[in-house]
């Protein structure tokens, strides 16, 4: 019995001691912000390509934390998977989220970045000069906005060279509708559309063949005294081109004087002439299958280089890079890896430029 009774206390001691649960803590960074858990978890799922997953925490972030640091940066993740998912409608997708983004911050150092990306969703998707060309007029409105709304970007050269291009595609749609035309000899029809050309795209490369055929047009139409005045042209505008001795040769036809070619047309010509691989020459060369539009951009992206460390910084200009040594590609699954600042503005503060 009194084995029994020194025994029972240190039972109870034990009965206790075993019975006490063991303390199990969560770091309190998690618990104190949810919000970064759910983006930094998007953020490694939308490295690996895992487009509806990692939306899905964005989405659960942007309506569960509207006053989160992370939202800016959530929402411009949002439109970014999108548009690096990259077919005809999750780009159309992009397009509605990038313009999302901008309608809430508008004022954003990022919302230049994602103007030029609303334009660069209508480029991915615009089809051969000879066939639809919504996208393009589409893209070329949308540049059109950029250029005018951000004077002060750092994309604006980008912004000038993708819509010289783009209106390049047009420019050369509306000229082969003027051909067929005067292939038909519907010259009234084949004037208006070489006007066109030559009134809304004077920097299109074909230019002096556009004017030709425009002053031909008017000549069969019996329009002699205004083709002379494109045949003029030529050689005025364009005094190197292979069209300038045709062009002197219908003047002196039509008894009108030949002008001397202008002296800054004549120098530009040369420079073009002695640059065999002038930028357009660059820009178009690549391209077959398709017109000849750059598809890239480095307005910000949510991308990185997939070789980068796991701790390197998001980029402020960035494109949705290739992994190191392969090539670019625009298809579903590209080899850039999502790495963003968990910072709701990318880029230094500076005066804040708001869309007009």
């Amino acid at each position: 019995m009194r084995k029994f009774l020194l025994l029972l206390p240190f039972s109870f001691l034990l009965i206790s001691c075993g019975g006490k649960k063991v303390e199990t803590t969560t770091p309190a960074s998690n618990l104190n912000e949810p919000d970064r858990v759910l983006y930094e978890r998007a953020m490694k799922d939308l490295s690996k390509n895992k487009f509806t997953v990692g939306r899905l925490a964005l989405q659960t972030l942007i309506n569960t934390y509207p006053d989160s640091e992370y939202l800016q940066q959530a929402k411009y993740s949002m439109a970014e998977s999108f548009f690096k998912e990259n077919s005809s409608s999750s780009l159309g997708q992009a397009e509605n989220e990038f313009k999302d983004y901008i309608t809430f911050f508008p004022a954003s150092n990022l919302a230049d970045d994602a103007q030029l990306k609303i334009a660069m969703t209508h480029i991915r998707r615009i089809e051969k000069h000879d066939r639809d060309n919504t996208q393009a007029k589409l893209a070329e409105i949308e540049l059109k906005s950029m250029i005018a709304a951000y004077p002060d970007s750092d994309l604006l050269g980008e912004a000038k060279k993708d819509l010289r291009a783009v209106q390049e595609v047009l420019a050369d749609g509306v000229d082969g509708v003027a051909d067929f035309y005067m292939l038909h000899r519907n010259y009234a029809a084949a004037i208006s559309r070489y006007k066109e050309v030559a009134t809304r795209y004077p920097d299109f490369t074909q230019m002096p063949n556009t004017l030709f055929n425009l002053a031909e047009a008017l000549r069969h139409a019996g329009n002699e005294p205004e083709a002379a005045i494109y045949y003029a042209r030529i050689i005025t505008e364009h005094p190197l081109s292979p069209r300038m001795d045709d062009a002197k040769q219908k003047l002196i036809a039509l008894n009108q004087p030949v002008p001397e070619p202008n002296p800054g047309a004549l120098a530009r010509a040369q420079q073009l002439t002695r640059d065999d691989k002038s930028i357009l020459g660059k820009l178009f060369s690549p391209f077959k299958s398709r017109p000849a539009v750059p598809t890239e951009t480095s307005a910000a992206s949510s991308a990185d280089d997939a070789g980068a460390s796991d701790d390197a910084p998001g980029p402020v200009r960035g494109t949705t890079a290739p992994a190191s040594g392969g090539t670019s590609t625009t298809g579903t699954g590209t080899n850039g890896n999502f790495r963003v600042e968990p910072k709701a503005v990318e880029r230094q503060p500076e005066p804040a430029k708001k869309p007009q």
